[in-house]
C-alpha cells in the first residue's frame, strides 16, 4: 500500500491509497476508521475494465459538493497509450460515479504520461497539479477554463521546484491559515517536502512561484527496519498526505508509506501506512513500539 490521502466522513476516517499485490495489480484500495487505530477490511474503487489498473488517488472535496477522487490510469488507458488521468465522485465510499478523464483537450496523445493528479479549488479558479513525462519528467499545472471538472483545461506552466537536483511528485495542495502550501515528494529519495506559495494566488502564473521547501523530518518507526537509501533499498515517510485537526485536538496528522526492502510487489517493496502528527509541521511524533 502506498499514496494514501485521508478524508474524514460522517464520523468516520477513510483511507484511499494505491495497493498492489504481489501479481503487481493496481487498484485504488479503501478503508475506514473510527480512531486511526483500528481499520476495517479493505475494499476497492470499482475497477475500470476498460483501463489495466488505478493508483496515486488523491482526495479533495468540491465546494458545495461530492468528494473528488483523481487517480490514474496504471499502466496503460483506455486507447493502449500511457498513463493518463481520472477522476471519480463519491458521498460514501461506497457508492462511486463512473470514471471520467481529466485534462481534455490537452495531453491527450497516447505518448503523453500523466501521473499523480491533484486538484485545488483556488482564487485562481479550478488547478490541477501532475506528474508528466518518462525520462524527462516534470511538475505541471493545469486550469480549468469553465471550473468544471471536465474543462476544458489549459496548461498554465511547470513550477520551478527542484530537490536534489530533480522534480517532485505525489502532490497535494492544501490551505494552511490562510496560506497555501503544497507537500510533495522528491522524485530522487522519495522524501516529504513541503513548500509554500509564494506567487499571486489570484492568479494562474502566480502558482508557478512557491518557496525552495523544507523537508519533514519524520522519526523512523521501530518495525520498519530498512536501511541504506531511501527510494532504492527501503522506504521512510513516502507519498505524505497532510491533515489539519488543530481545531479538533490541537495536531497536524502525516499519512504516509513505509517499507523496509524494495524488492518484493514488482520492485515497490513490502508498503505499509503510517501515521504521525506535529503541533507545528515542524517537531514529529510516532506510535511507540
Amino acid at each position: 500500500m502506498k499514496d494514501a490521502a485521508l478524508v474524514a466522513v460522517g464520523g468516520k476516517w477513510f483511507a484511499a491509497f494505491s495497493a498492489v499485490d504481489a501479481r503487481g495489480t493496481w487498484r485504488v484500495g479503501i478503508e475506514h476508521s473510527a480512531d486511526l487505530r483500528a481499520w476495517s477490511s479493505m475494499t476497492f474503487m470499482p475497477h475500470d475494465p476498460s483501463v489495466e489498473g488505478e493508483a496515486s488517488p488523491d482526495v479533495v472535496r468540491e465546494p458545495g459538493g461530492p468528494l473528488v477522487i483523481t487517480y490514474q490510469s496504471f499502466v496503460h488507458d483506455r486507447h493502449g497509450g500511457l498513463a493518463k488521468l481520472y477522476y471519480r465522485t463519491t458521498s460514501d465510499f461506497v457508492h462511486f460515479s463512473a470514471a471520467r478523464q481529466l485534462l481534455r483537450p490537452v495531453l491527450t496523445a497516447p505518448s503523453d504520461r500523466l501521473i499523480d493528479p491533484a486538484l485545488a479549488w483556488t482564487p485562481a479558479g479550478l488547478l490541477l497539479g501532475f506528474k508528466t513525462g518518462q525520462d524527462m519528467q516534470a511538475f505541471e499545472i493545469a486550469r480549468s477554463t469553465t471550473g468544471r471538472l471536465d474543462g476544458p483545461w489549459k496548461l498554465v506552466g511547470k513550477p520551478g521546484i527542484r530537490v536534489f537536483g530533480d522534480t517532485i511528485e505525489n502532490y497535494q495542495f492544501i490551505e494552511i491559515d490562510g496560506r497555501w502550501k503544497l507537500l510533495a515528494t522528491s522524485n530522487q529519495l522519495d522524501r516529504p517536502y513541503l513548500f509554500d506559495l509564494v506567487g499571486n494566488a489570484s492568479r494562474p502564473s502566480g502558482w508557478l512561484r512557491w518557496s525552495t521547501g523544507r523537508e519533514l523530518n519524520v522519526p523512523q518507526e521501530s518495525w520498519n527496519t530498512g536501511r541504506g537509501i531511501t527510494g532504492s533499498t527501503y522506504e521512510h515517510a513516502n507519498c505524505a498526505y497532510l491533515v489539519d485537526q488543530r481545531s479538533r485536538d490541537g495536531h497536524f496528522y502525516l499519512l504516509y508509506e513505509d517499507a523496509s526492502e524494495m524488492s518484493s510487489f514488482g520492485g515497490e517493496g513490502h508498503g505499509a501506512l503510517a501515521l504521525a502528527r506535529s503541533v507545528d509541521l515542524t517537531h514529529w511524533s510516532v506510535p511507540t513500539g
